[in-house]
C-alpha cells in the first residue's frame, strides 16, 4: 500500500453488529424466573471451573471442555460465535475489569483460565471465523 493510499477501519461500534439486538431481543424474550435460573447457571459454571483451576486440572481435560460446552450452548441462546468469536469473548473475559473481577472474586487467575479453556474449546469444535 503506497503512502497516500487509505484504508477504512470499522469503528468498535461496527465489529459486533446484529450480535447486541440478537442479545437483548433474547433476554427480553426471558422471564425474570429465566434470568435468575440463567444467573444462578453462570455462576454455578464458574465455581466448577474454578474447581477444576484450583486442582491444577489443564484447560484440555474433559471436564473442564464439558463445562465449555455448556457455556457455549448458553452464549448461542444470544449470540452464535465462530472460533475466532468465541476466542476474542473469552479473551474479553480477561480484558473487561468488570468480568474479570467478577472471576477473580470467585478464584484468582479464574478469567485467563476460561479464557485458555475457550480458545481450546473453539479450535475443537468451532468453525474457524
Amino acid at each position: 500500500m503506497s503512502e497516500n493510499q487509505t484504508v477504512k477501519i470499522n469503528g468498535s461500534e461496527n465489529l459486533f453488529a446484529g450480535v447486541e439486538e440478537a442479545s437483548r431481543e433474547a433476554k427480553a424474550a426471558m422471564t425474570a424466573e429465566d434470568q435468575e435460573w440463567w444467573q444462578h447457571e453462570v455462576t454455578a459454571r464458574m465455581i466448577r471451573l474454578a474447581g477444576y483451576m484450583t486442582a491444577g486440572m489443564p484447560v484440555d481435560a474433559p471436564e473442564v471442555q464439558a463445562e465449555l460446552d455448556i457455556h457455549y450452548a448458553s452464549i448461542c441462546r444470544f449470540w452464535i460465535p465462530d472460533a475466532s468469536a468465541y476466542k476474542g469473548l473469552g479473551q474479553s473475559y480477561v480484558d473487561d475489569p468488570r468480568f474479570r473481577l467478577t472471576c477473580d472474586r470467585i478464584a484468582g487467575g479464574l478469567a485467563a483460565y476460561q479464557r485458555d479453556a475457550m480458545v481450546v474449546y473453539a479450535d475443537a469444535w468451532l468453525t474457524p471465523g
